[in-house]
């Protein structure tokens, strides 16, 4: 819960009587400690913001009811995951025990979160600290804990000018757009026991029948004075309002787990009663279905590929080489499926594999500016095509241009459209591939992507 949530039932919205900021963090410089709940005073790139302690911790761990819990428990995120650093890829491991939902892990957000959570040295202890300051304070009413260090952070804010004051006051945090990971990991696996899937290869040895589920209500009717019941639904409100982004820490997928049987049934013949939700922990004399507001729920930037084509392998070496330059940090690489035409138009599918048509992303930092570099797996259409390599600096929602770039591709038959890129960019430059072969012979995969690589440097140079 957020100053400015409304709820109309169930259904979250927001209130914007405020003024809504896109701000980058410095440092920070003092705590007032003037009222109940501490407030924590920053240097910003658009002067000083003063954000609540509570709010802050809402937006960096209070997603859910869960981690909640675990930040007022002297066990804090052990009790719910432990982690090990010693294998490739790193494991995060949910006891056999844990209550800690599976839906909660199923987007790549929330997932990267909570291994932002447990493998982040600043993020363990800012998040110890909320039980340190509990323990110490049995009887205050008082919020205050030791947040991590927001230098190089970009927050969205929802915030009050103070005219008698340089200072704005927060009201709201609405995202945070940018958070760099004080350590970098890449390929995390998140092992819980009750990730399922269904087994339906040949020969299983147990046929099991799928089972039928009795009818539940999918709308209940929130009421604050019901109290929700052991094994009753969970209504999840999964609010798209707020996203944490993570850099530095990628490629968090969860282990593919148990089989199970196949998907219940519900019950023919009887429709669904109408059921209450309440807030709080389920008890046994609950009858409610227990109502769960869950952030940083929204939809991926994109889907990533599972399986990668050899081109991928290509680019990937050609941009870790640009990111051993002086000057130039590669932030990740990434292979992802462009997303399903709006249009009807079908020439994204029309690829050698059969599968959807790819994209490679490399983000880079340069002098504290975001650059991509943006290629479309055309050679692997039927017939292939040629598109340059895009090197792109984004206007300011970078996750909506980019999703908007990647859409307008597919809906245009696989062609970028270079207006429609620029009206979304601060700068743009499409790279032309290297040529394969000249008139004596073909030209070797090693020589190609070095040739590939000095090109796309002396496109880079112009950030330097």
């Amino acid at each position: 819960m957020a100053i400015g949530y409304q709820f109309d039932n169930t259904k979250r919205s927001v209130k914007n009587e405020y003024e809504i900021k896109n701000v980058s963090f410095i440092k920070q410089l003092s705590v007032d400690t003037s009222l109940p709940h501490y407030r924590y005073l920053f240097e910003t790139d658009q002067g000083a913001v003063k954000i609540p302690a509570f709010e802050l911790a809402r937006a960096l761990f209070f997603h859910n009811r869960h981690l909640t819990k675990a930040a007022y428990s002297a066990n804090g995120l052990t009790e719910l995951a432990i982690s090990d650093e010693t294998v490739s890829p790193v494991k995060i491991i949910f006891p056999k025990s844990t209550s800690y939902p599976v839906s909660n892990l199923t987007l790549k957000k929330a997932r990267t979160h909570f291994a932002w959570l447990i493998l982040d040295p600043e993020a363990r202890k800012s998040f110890f600290s909320i039980y340190q300051f509990f323990r110490e304070n049995p009887e205050s009413v008082s919020f205050n804990f030791s947040p991590p260090s927001l230098k190089g952070w970009r927050l969205k804010l929802a915030i009050v000018k103070d005219e008698s004051s340089s200072v704005s006051e927060v009201k709201r945090i609405e995202s945070i757009l940018h958070a760099p990971a004080t350590e970098k990991f890449y390929g995390v696996e998140i092992i819980h026991p009750k990730k399922k899937f269904i087994d339906e290869s040949e020969g299983s040895h147990v046929q099991r029948k799928p089972g039928k589920a009795p009818p539940v209500d999918i709308a209940p009717e929130l009421d604050l004075g019901e109290v929700p019941g052991f094994g009753k639904r969970r209504h999840i409100d999964r609010t798209s309002h707020f996203s944490f982004n993570i850099s530095g820490i990628d490629g968090v997928f969860l282990a593919e787990g148990q089989p199970k049987a196949g998907k219940q049934k519900l019950s023919n013949g009887t429709q669904s009663k109408s059921e209450k939700a309440g807030v709080g922990p389920p008890a046994k004399e609950g009858n409610a279905q227990e109502f769960d507001p869950t952030l940083n729920q929204n939809n991926d930037d994109f889907k990533e590929a599972a399986e990668l084509p050899h081109k991928f392998l290509m680019f990937e070496k050609v941009v870790k080489d640009l990111g051993n330059l002086s000057g130039i940090k590669l932030e990740s690489v990434k292979c992802g499926e462009f997303p399903v035409p709006t249009n009807g138009n079908k020439a994204i599918l029309k690829t050698k594999d059969g599968k959807c048509l790819r994209f490679f992303i490399a983000t880079f930092e340069i002098k504290a500016n975001k650059i991509i570099i943006l290629e479309a797996d055309t050679t692997s259409l039927e017939p292939a095509k040629g598109s340059g390599t895009l090197i792109l600096g984004l206007k300011e929602d970078a996750t909506k241009h980019f999703k908007e770039i990647i859409q307008n591709f597919a809906d245009r038959g696989a062609q970028w459209e270079t207006k429609f890129i620029e009206e979304r960019a601060l700068y743009c430059k499409s790279c032309r591939h290297p040529r394969i072969k000249n008139k004596d012979r073909i030209f070797t995969e090693e020589e190609y992507k070095e040739t590939w690589f000095l090109k796309l440097k002396s496109e880079m140079g112009v950030f330097l």
